[in-house]
């Protein structure tokens, strides 16, 4: 009897198991909204969702069906919990040739019907009789990829184009190819399409800004404005998904029916909130910063201080790991990865976005312009783990949502790779230092409580308790030795 008890125990729990993990986000806690704060996203029931993404934007335009399957496996068992890409992508990046502005993808499949350089953007190129398994047009290969992300329960983040080439031509040697009535078509073709696709957040822009008035390095004087076009998008969007017709600047509680934000340049000087802050479609700002990797602090900590109103906001490219950017091969290192990442938490930002160098455009694998990695080589880079599963739950234990950027629990800022960021919890329960190297500072207790205290390593995940902090008692805090970033973290004792 005993035994039946204990094997039925086992079964029992082999069930729930299997069940538990098969159980998504989506299914398992409800739609996304925005958080009554106005700084994070929640599912419906209330519990914070944590956008932690990988960045392919090559994935739809470049992978074969195994191939999506292997890039996928390796994300999810790394802890992503969001895919980043473009479904009309311009090819570009891996040491080859950009274009066409009709690129097909791996199985010879062109997006729309028109010439190799001249899509018909409002004629999607649709065959009947294919399917997502034995694709014989472009959108079953797309439908493939929506579900194999969707089947590993992970999110998402779709921008329907590459607008930096498509829409602003800022791209050298591309054109344009949407107006207003074009965009306001292909929205509306993707948002029909698949608008029961509980997993999709919109993501409009592609690196691009949607506005500008200045002088390039070339000192010619540049002017365009094509928010009109993106907000005909969103609009197209949002009335594929909903079957309304929803206005950008009109109020209308369908507009949370479609989760959107916006990829802008990385020049980290504009980003969407710049340019959409009250249009009704803009969930979420998004931010890019690229190669100005010491700007992701102050970027992220201007959009927390918005209340005009208040929105999350989203880091969505930054520099990549073992990218040069004008320096030595892999000068874009694990610790500055990490400190990407950490600076878009303790600035206040709801989600962030992680890439590879050699992984970006999922081609370009021959010669050294990607440092001699493959696209499949870098899936093991160390920062994707670090901050995918050592830095997510640290931010889960830690109550990341209800962080608040607070520069008075340290003396001493510092900047650039010396920046010292601070947070405490909104119950006042905590205060934590993000030190991005291995450099001193006072931190002040502030929590009117005595605490304990101790360093988190982001590298491996590594704790070293230390003595607390006495009500109101500053000290001069130093990581630990040949640490190369640290947090440290106060908690308050409860008696």
């Amino acid at each position: 009897m005993k035994k039946y008890i204990s094997t039925l125990l086992i079964f029992l729990f082999l069930v729930n198991l299997t069940f538990g993990q098969s159980s998504s986000p989506w299914e398992k806690h409800g739609k996304l909204e925005v958080a009554t704060n106005g700084h994070y996203a929640q599912h419906k029931d209330g519990s914070p969702f944590l956008w932690v993404a990988d960045t392919g934007w090559g994935l739809f335009q470049q992978l074969t069906r195994e191939e999506v399957d292997l890039y996928l496996d390796k994300r999810q068992k790394q802890g992503f919990t969001v895919i980043q890409s473009v479904v009309f992508w311009y090819p570009h990046g891996g040491g080859i040739e950009s274009g066409p502005h009709n690129a097909a993808n791996a199985y010879g499949h062109q997006p729309f019907n028109g010439g190799n350089d001249a899509p018909d953007t409002s004629s999607p190129l649709i065959v009947n009789g294919g399917s997502p398994e034995t694709p014989n047009d472009y959108w079953d290969h797309v439908d493939y990829i929506i579900n194999a992300i969707k089947k590993r329960n992970m999110y998402l983040a779709l921008l329907p184009c590459w607008g930096r080439a498509y829409v602003t031509e800022q791209f050298g040697g591309s054109h344009q190819e949407f107006n207003e009535s074009e965009a306001r078509s292909y929205g509306a073709f993707l948002g029909k399409r698949y608008k029961t696709e509980p997993h999709i957040l919109w993501v409009l822009g592609g690196d691009a800004k949607a506005q500008v008035r200045s002088y390039d390095t070339h000192h010619i004087f540049q002017e365009f404005d094509t928010r009109d076009i993106f907000r005909a998008m969103a609009e197209g969007i949002a009335n594929g998904v909903t079957g309304q017709n929803l206005a950008w600047n009109k109020a209308n509680p369908s507009w949370k029916d479609v989760f959107m934000t916006y990829h802008p340049d990385g020049d980290a000087t504009f980003n969407s909130s710049n340019w959409f802050q009250q249009d009704e479609w803009l969930t979420a700002n998004g931010v890019e910063v690229w190669k100005v990797v010491n700007e992701v602090y102050p970027m992220m900590v201007n959009d927390y201080q918005r209340n005009d109103p208040a929105k999350p906001s989203l880091f969505l490219e930054g520099s990549y790991e073992y990218g040069s950017y004008n320096h030595d091969c892999g000068w874009v290192t694990p610790v500055r990865v990490r400190r990407q990442f950490y600076h878009t938490f303790f600035g206040g930002g709801a989600g962030h976005t992680y890439g590879a160098g050699p992984i970006w455009s999922m081609r370009g694998n021959e010669g050294d312009y990607n440092c001699g990695y493959t696209w499949q080589q870098a899936l093991d880079f160390p920062g994707a783990v670090q901050l995918a599963q050592v830095g997510k739950n640290f931010l889960r234990d830690h109550k990341w949502n209800e962080w608040i950027p607070n520069g008075a629990v340290v003396k001493r800022l510092g900047e650039g790779e010396s920046l010292k960021t601070a947070v405490t919890t909104k119950s006042g329960d905590m205060a934590l230092v993000y030190f991005s190297n291995n450099s001193a500072t006072e931190v002040n207790n502030i929590l009117g409580k005595k605490t304990t205290a101790y360093w988190f390593y982001p590298r491996n995940g590594e704790v070293k308790v230390i003595p607390g902090f006495e009500v109101g008692e500053t000290k001069d805090m130093l990581p630990p030795n040949y640490w190369e970033d640290a947090i440290l973290v106060l908690k308050a004792n409860d008696k």
